[in-house]
């Protein structure tokens, strides 16, 4: 059955007399989703028969800085391009002031797919930028899920406040003549609880064990590295991370020598050593304490290039393969996948004896860099699941990680917020994105930390405390330093065995228009799921990831005649479960 929460959202959020109460949550925005419990406010749109894109579903929450919202379409869109998507906020509760839509008074009108903002007070209107309303969102690719934050204190025209109060409405329209939600005639009314969410415990910097290895990536935007002006920021911030490797992306006239010369007086080494170095394509330089064993020129003309690395046998027991790659930017959806089809081309062949690369029998290897996922996310998917779209120039796919799962995408939150953005740009049309990755053959690294930093947010105290000023990442690059810290363990088969015994709750079932599945997942997965007649035929399938913990995916039923059928929940060379669902 429905959850009461739920329930009650669907009964009452229309009702003028009534607002709907949220419990303040520490919404972290990292496109993951896990932490949308069900104190958020929930409200299902039910199916329109409308032409494009259908608004599904969405939860309402919030903490003492942002209004947060997840939401859910029919169809794949990124959300931040190309789409008719609008959302509309009635900031005073007040249905004669702001734009007259649907039943409310809006103040203010973002137009998600031209990335447009309108703030409406009085008889003026102001064209903003997503920034001026501190709007965030994730994923950056493209879904049919997504979650966003807007700042609960902003004043859009730098005057005049959003919100005046407690209680507002929401409206969300796919175009003119598009589906609604809620529908005409219907208001969908929130009041903000102003109780504090549990504080952010701040990450710290330091490793917690000597002995783990430091991974960090960093896009230093047009040669940082070499700018006299910016020179002291990314030294300073080395200084305090302590790297053992290092990819840079946008070295694009620096040399592998000049790199080397940099880090030796950034991050001088203990004995008289110095760094080693490589650059084989435009803009990548890995950097490396240890020595490199061998390279490889993996996509020759693209930015990809690979390096096994020496670690000391007193603590590892084994070396390290490290892909540095700088994906192509924007809009350049067809030449990203080619690179993300030769990545997962050249780990199947590692994987394999013969060929380009054969490496020694697990491994670790990692994925580390500016990976630009900005359009479809069939290329993330190809990343970490190994799902080869160009098979005829790169053959069949796979799966990547030495027990045939999936990588892990090393979802990395930042030190002072619970954000997870890797670029941001004041200024930029583009809200702050999740661009720089790392992506892990977790069947033989284990996370043992992983951040990203952000030195304007940070208090002074902190600062202080690691050597740091405010405006060191951002007078560096418009990307930020993405740290990860891992151990290499032995190769855990025993991995293989988890998801079949993953128990499933299935709720409401039967069903009418959607269903939703609920599971707690023991580590990051990519799942596909398929929908099934009870005599095999396949009715939809979709691929979904959902990170470690709590997990939810919500099953839409609408246009199924009546009948029983069979959800399919698979993860590559973990096995499948399966359950029953019963549509009325």
């Amino acid at each position: 059955m429905l959850h009461i929460r739920s329930y009650f959202a669907f009964l009452l959020a229309f009702l003028p007399c009534h607002f709907l109460l949220a419990q303040t949550l520490p919404i972290a925005i990292d496109g993951l989703f896990s932490d949308w419990t069900t104190e958020a406010v929930s409200f299902e749109d039910g199916v329109d028969a409308t032409n494009g894109n259908d608004l599904l579903r969405m939860s309402v929450a919030n903490d003492e800085n942002y209004l947060f919202i997840r939401f859910e379409v029919s169809d794949e869109v990124v959300l931040t391009d190309n789409n008719d998507l609008t959302l509309f906020i009635d900031g005073d509760h007040n249905s004669l002031t702001g734009k007259s839509t649907n039943g409310i008074g809006a103040e203010l009108e973002l137009r998600f797919g031209d990335r447009d903002v309108i703030f409406y007070h009085g008889n003026s209107q102001t064209f903003l930028d997503l920034s001026d309303v501190k709007f965030h969102s994730l994923p950056t690719f493209s879904g049919k899920v997504f979650e966003l934050a807007i700042g609960r204190n902003v004043k859009p025209d730098g005057i005049f406040p959003l919100f005046t109060g407690n209680q507002i409405r929401l409206f969300f329209q796919n175009g003119t003549a598009g589906d609604k939600m809620p529908n005409a005639g219907l208001v969908f009314n929130f009041t903000f609880d102003n109780d504090p969410a549990p504080p952010y415990q701040p990450i710290d910097l330091q490793k917690l064990s000597p002995n783990h290895l430091r991974l960090m990536t960093w896009n230093v935007l047009q040669d940082g590295l070499l700018d006299i002006v910016r020179k002291s920021h990314f030294q300073r911030v080395l200084a305090t991370i302590q790297p053992d490797i290092v990819t840079f992306n946008e070295c694009w006239d620096m040399t592998a020598a000049q790199a080397k010369s940099f880090m030796n007086t950034a991050l001088p080494l203990a004995n008289g050593q110095s760094w080693n170095t490589v650059k084989l394509e435009s803009g990548n330089i890995t950097a490396t304490r240890y020595p490199i064993l061998q390279n490889w020129n993996i996509y020759p003309g693209h930015r990809l290039m690979a390096s096994l690395i020496d670690l000391p046998d007193a603590i590892f027991d084994k070396d390290i393969l490290v892909v540095n790659g700088h994906l192509r930017c924007c809009s350049a959806n067809s030449e990203r996948q080619l690179e993300a089809d030769a990545f997962a081309s050249f780990i199947l062949d590692a994987k394999s004896p013969g060929g380009v690369i054969t490496l020694p029998e697990n491994t670790p290897f990692v994925l580390s860099g500016d990976m630009n996922l900005v359009g479809w996310e069939q290329q993330y998917l190809t990343l970490s699941s190994g799902d080869i779209v160009n098979t005829s120039v790169f053959g069949n796919g796979g799966p990547l990680d030495w027990n045939n799962s999936p990588l892990v995408d090393v979802v990395a939150l930042q030190t002072d917020q619970r954000m997870a953005y890797t670029w941001n740009e004041p200024g930029s049309q583009y809200p702050p994105s999740r661009l720089d990755f790392h992506f892990c053959s977790n069947s033989v690294l284990e996370v043992k930390k992983a951040f990203t930093l952000q030195t304007e947010i940070m208090s002074q105290a902190r600062l202080d405390a690691f050597g740091l000023y405010a405006n060191d990442t951002g007078g560096a690059s418009d990307h930020l330093p993405k740290v990860t810290d891992f151990v290499v363990r032995e190769f855990t088969g025993a991995m293989v065995v988890q998801w079949p015994a993953i128990q499933l709750a299935v709720s409401p079932n039967p069903a009418t228009t959607f269903t939703t599945v609920k599971w707690t997942n023991p580590k990051p997965a990519v799942i596909i799921f398929s929908l099934k007649k009870m005599d095999g035929i396949l009715v939809r399938q979709w691929t979904a990831r959902h990170s470690e913990g709590p997990a939810t995916e919500f099953v839409d039923l609408v246009g199924l005649s009546q009948g029983a059928y069979l959800l399919e929940m698979q993860v590559a060379g973990e096995g499948a479960r399966v359950v029953l669902v019963k549509l009325e």
